[in-house]
């Protein structure tokens, strides 16, 4: 009986395993391999590709434009992620918990930054990219009102392009983070804070040796998903900078795009991005070293 329910799950599976593996596994597999190829969009690489084992890897060791568009990204989801994201979202959920209100002295200002972040996130990504564009442009609405205040108009996607997509990218991802968090919260039984406020203690110490200890876990899986999926990101800050000026914004995704659809070597651009996913897998690994640490 059991087996026959085995087989049962598998067969209404077996649709999702196939699928997932035409577009997921094998894409990943075959990326994997024609980084091992002089594959091309033209020329004798388009004709006849043929292995050249770890030419493309070698030759990224010597490449400045790699090393810098590795910098950008790692700061990009420093910045963007770590920081702006994981750290916005759970401040906003701290807010809005409406179990603990007396960290929320500012609690209507928090429902509003809650509802517009939660309106970034259901946002279609070309037009939230367009709004920015039109935000930080220098005839945009911020250089305007920095005119107002008698401040020079500064055309913020090429004065600070880093730092605009970085902004572009928190305003838009925020909602995930905010979400989790708040879920997180909710499993606090409310009783240990209670106690802990008979207890004497205050606000920062409740959050330092109760709250923070009991998310670990949730803040652990956030961390991991948004590093990853900004790693990946490719079309919000393509809208903005396209990379530039000056390859000042190139992420490593829009130098794997360059590189395949404009210098045309898909075997090059293959081997960027398994670097890229290599880094992201460093960072998923710290982040796991760390937590086992912290539990320990």
């Amino acid at each position: 009986m059991k087996r026959r329910f085995f087989k049962i799950i598998f067969l209404f599976s077996l649709p999702s395993l196939v699928l997932f593996s035409l577009l997921v596994i094998g894409p990943v597999v075959w990326g994997v391999v024609v980084s091992f190829t002089n594959e091309a969009l033209v020329g004798p690489g388009a004709r006849n590709p043929r292995f050249i084992g770890l030419a493309n890897y070698l030759k990224l060791l010597s490449d400045p434009l790699f090393y810098n568009s590795a910098l950008i990204s790692f700061l990009y989801v420093v910045g963007s992620a770590i920081v702006g994201q994981a750290g916005l979202g759970f401040l906003l959920a701290l807010l809005t918990s409406r179990r603990r209100r007396i960290y929320s002295k500012i609690f209507i200002l928090a429902m509003i930054a809650q509802s517009a972040a939660l309106i970034s996130w259901v946002t279609p990504e070309v037009a939230g990219g367009y709004c920015w564009e039109v935000y930080l442009d220098a005839r945009g609405l911020f250089p305007y009102l920095l005119s107002k205040l008698g401040l020079p108009r500064v055309n913020f996607l090429v004065r600070y392009p880093l730092l605009s997509i970085i902004l572009a990218n928190i305003w838009w991802g925020t909602a995930w983070s905010m979400l989790l968090f708040k879920s997180a919260l909710e499993t606090i039984p409310i009783e240990l804070e209670e106690s802990a406020m008979v207890d004497g203690a205050s606000s920062l110490d409740k959050l330092r040796y109760i709250i923070l200890p009991l998310i670990k876990g949730p803040a652990l899986v956030n961390l991991i998903l948004i590093t990853i999926w900004t790693y990946g990101v490719f079309g919000f800050p393509y809208m903005l900078t396209a990379g530039g000026p000056l390859h000042r914004s190139e992420l490593m995704t829009i130098y794997a795009y360059n590189t395949a659809f404009k210098a045309r070597k898909i075997g090059y651009a293959a081997a960027i991005s398994v670097m890229m996913f290599l880094m992201s897998l460093a960072l998923v690994t710290i982040y796991q070293f760390i937590g086992r640490r912290t539990r320990g």
